[in-house]
């Protein structure tokens, strides 16, 4: 045990049997008995404290990777400001354009006298092509930023819209700047000949996976792992090892055809779905769908696929997942709204029902339960 001295700026020892109000030169000083209990640092820990330690380790790590070390000073910076979602453009809120008219009268107006306007993709494409003339920005051909503002609310009040990345294949592939090194995986020799032909870097047989293990390979350097299916049962040791590029059916990584894998990998874009710390109900998804000099259609068919992507993670009977879409370019700070709404999916009438079906039960609650059952009343007041 260990004691205390608390009130007095000087600490002295005391003899384990002392324990009580002692005079120090005229001045009563209150003395506080902490017991604490011995540790046995030499014991060896059980395999389930082992696994415990490794769990919180993973957990906190997985915690640290969300935010990239920039994002992480700028969301402390900000964080007794606003929120992520509340910096510029800002988050739409309706309740506050209520009192506005709906439409402008002239071609020319101030965004903040109206309410929020919509466009089509080719009108919002239009004004972009005009503004980045070679006589204003003079970037004819920049990177189309779609940015969607995301309600994270889910049937669970207390529980949210995971935070995921995710690679997502478009029908028309563009030049994005990216560098992504992929690691395949194969049984058979003319398998791994047919990844590397399709761009992995380097694609590995079965007699390397203990040289993984045991930290012989480093496969830190590889962005993205694929698989061939007959190594399917033979790579389930790596999957703590490979976590998140763990190649299975739901990421896209396993399967047969290793041109379209690989494919995917390497020309889809990146779809980032980010709760904000501030207002957890509240989300970010911010990706590249293609470039100012592709045509109308083939860049509706790359936003209409990453939204598609993008509403898989949210039933679509709850509520639209979108708040509001807008189209930007890279560099740049102008954006319109999209009018998202031909490529968000319909939910049928019984999907609908189902759910708030399932709201009024969670809504009755523990005690609503207990005056549908009067014997539990009654047992209780026994009692």
């Amino acid at each position: 045990s260990s004691r205390a001295i608390i009130g007095h700026p000087e600490f002295c020892l005391l003899l384990p049997s002392t324990y009580s109000l002692q005079q120090y030169r005229g001045e009563e000083i209150s003395i506080f008995w902490f017991i604490g209990r011995k540790r046995n640092l030499k014991r060896a820990l059980t395999k389930q404290e082992r696994q415990e330690r490794r769990l919180k380790r993973e957990a906190k790590e997985a915690e640290r990777k969300k935010y990239t070390f920039m994002q992480r000073i700028q969301i402390s910076r900000m964080k007794h400001m606003t929120s992520i979602s509340e910096q510029f453009p800002g988050r739409l809120n309706p309740a506050k354009e209520a009192h506005l008219p709906d439409k402008p009268t002239t071609n020319i107006f101030i965004r903040s006298a109206y309410k929020t306007q919509y466009y089509s993709v080719s009108e919002a494409l239009q004004m972009h092509r005009e503004m980045q003339q070679p006589s204003i920005y003079n970037n004819p051909n920049a990177h189309i930023r779609l940015r969607m503002e995301l309600n994270m609310t889910t049937e669970k009040k207390t529980k949210m819209v995971a935070d995921s990345e995710e690679l997502v294949p478009i029908p028309y592939p563009f030049k994005h700047n990216e560098k992504r090194t992929i690691l395949a995986f194969a049984y058979e020799q003319h398998n791994r000949d047919a990844a590397v032909e399709a761009g992995a870097e380097i694609a590995l047989g079965p007699d390397m996976i203990k040289k993984i293990i045991k930290g012989m390979f480093r496969i830190d350097d590889y962005d993205f792992c694929v698989a061939h299916t007959d190594m399917a049962s033979s790579i389930l040791p790596l999957r703590g090892i490979l976590r998140s590029r763990f190649p299975n059916k739901i990421n896209g990584g396993l399967g047969d055809n290793f041109q379209e894998i690989i494919g995917k990998f390497k020309n889809g874009v990146k779809l980032s779905i980010r709760g904000d710390p501030i207002m957890p109900i509240w989300g970010l998804c911010d990706t590249i769908i293609g470039r100012l000099k592709m045509n109308d259609d083939e860049l509706k068919a790359n936003i209409g696929a990453v939204i598609e992507a993008l509403c898989k993670h949210r039933n679509p009977a709850l509520g639209p997942f979108i708040n509001r879409a807008l189209l930007m370019v890279i560099p740049g700070d102008a954006h319109f709204a999209l009018d998202v709404n031909p490529f968000l999916p319909i939910p049928t009438e019984q999907e609908i029902e189902k759910i708030e079906k399932r709201m009024k039960k969670k809504k009755k609650g523990p005690e609503s339960a207990k005056i549908d059952n009067p014997e539990a009343l009654s047992s209780s007041a026994d009692a």
